[in-house]
């Protein structure tokens, strides 16, 4: 785990700020959603934000990461600007995908998300092929797929994890791992541990998905990896997710237990800071207090965004 000497105070901000957006808007749309205001199916993070902001403070614009259905905290850490995502989950041309993808199918080229797939594990070798081009471009750059783990049990996973280290590929798979295939126990869905099946073809790792420095730690050694000798490494990061599988409702599965103090990544950075000395309640509340302004703008831009028209196809 990063320690306050490993971690410098603007990467834990930066980290925090990330987090902050994503748990932000996800209360936001639990209320708003019931009104009908949101064209689209919702996969919430609240819980995970943790595994998205500490892989993606290792990685730059170039990079390109690959998506699953989950999508609003990875593209969001990855720099998907708020009011285009929030245009997108209210059906507006001003959306990142221009209201054709909804919040499974996001799409932001300047800060390399090409897109992402509401099929389980879709996405994943859409990623090995990200970085086979770059491979042969020789530009220094990876790509991540990122993915559940009920994705694991793909056909696609397997093969990609066999092209990938056959093929000496600068790609990092990702498994944001909460424990349920919608709302089956992975015990229940999975004959293996997915790192045992991972490890048979690169080195593996893993965090604690709701420690933002876990994540932090270990996923600067996996991309530190996969930049410096070219080849793939995989990431676990064991986390919990505190909302049904999709649409504004808390998860009330006896066999997920939630404690939001516990089990609060947001809550853990923030004592982290504190205790270290980064930064004090006040700072942490202007954190809050101005990612609710910026929520409320991109609202209102959304709000403000036309539909599209049926006469206007082009892409």
């Amino acid at each position: 785990m990063a320690s306050a000497d490993s971690i410098k105070r603007e990467q834990a901000l930066w980290m925090l700020r990330r987090m902050r957006v994503v748990r932000q808007l996800s209360e936001r749309i639990v209320e708003l959603y019931p009104t009908d205001v949101m064209e689209t199916p919702v996969h919430l993070c609240m819980g995970q934000e943790a595994v998205s902001a500490g892989l993606c403070c290792h990685l730059t614009d170039d990079d390109v990461m690959l998506l699953g259905h989950r999508t609003h905290g990875p593209a969001l850490s990855k720099g998907l600007p708020l009011e285009k995502l929030v245009a997108e989950l209210y059906g507006r041309t001003t959306g990142c995908s221009k209201a054709r993808g909804g919040s499974m199918h996001v799409f932001d080229m300047e800060h390399g998300l090409p897109g992402s797939s509401a099929i389980v594990g879709g996405s994943i070798a859409v990623g090995v092929g990200a970085a086979l081009s770059a491979k042969m471009r020789d530009d220094g750059t990876i790509s991540v797929s990122y993915f559940g783990d009920a994705a694991t049990n793909a056909g696609v996973f397997y093969e990609s994890l066999n092209f990938a280290a056959l093929k000496k590929l600068p790609v990092l798979f990702v498994c944001e791992n909460n424990g349920l295939s919608n709302v089956m126990p992975q015990q229940e869905h999975s004959a293996y541990e997915i790192l045992g099946i991972a490890s048979q073809f690169m080195p593996t790792y893993r965090a604690d998905g709701t420690d933002a420095l876990s994540v932090f730690s270990q996923a600067g050694a996996a991309v530190s990896h996969v930049r410096e000798t070219g080849r793939p490494a995989f990431l676990e990061c064991k986390t919990k997710r505190w909302m049904k599988h999709q649409g504004h409702e808390a998860d009330d599965l006896d066999i997920n237990p939630v404690d939001r103090q516990k089990d609060c990544p947001i809550a853990k950075l923030e004592a982290f800071v504190q205790v270290s000395g980064m930064a004090n309640a006040r700072e942490l509340r202007a954190i809050r207090d101005e990612v609710e302004q910026e929520i409320n703008a991109a609202i209102e831009f959304a709000e403000k965004s036309p539909y599209p028209q049926p006469k206007a196809q082009e892409v």
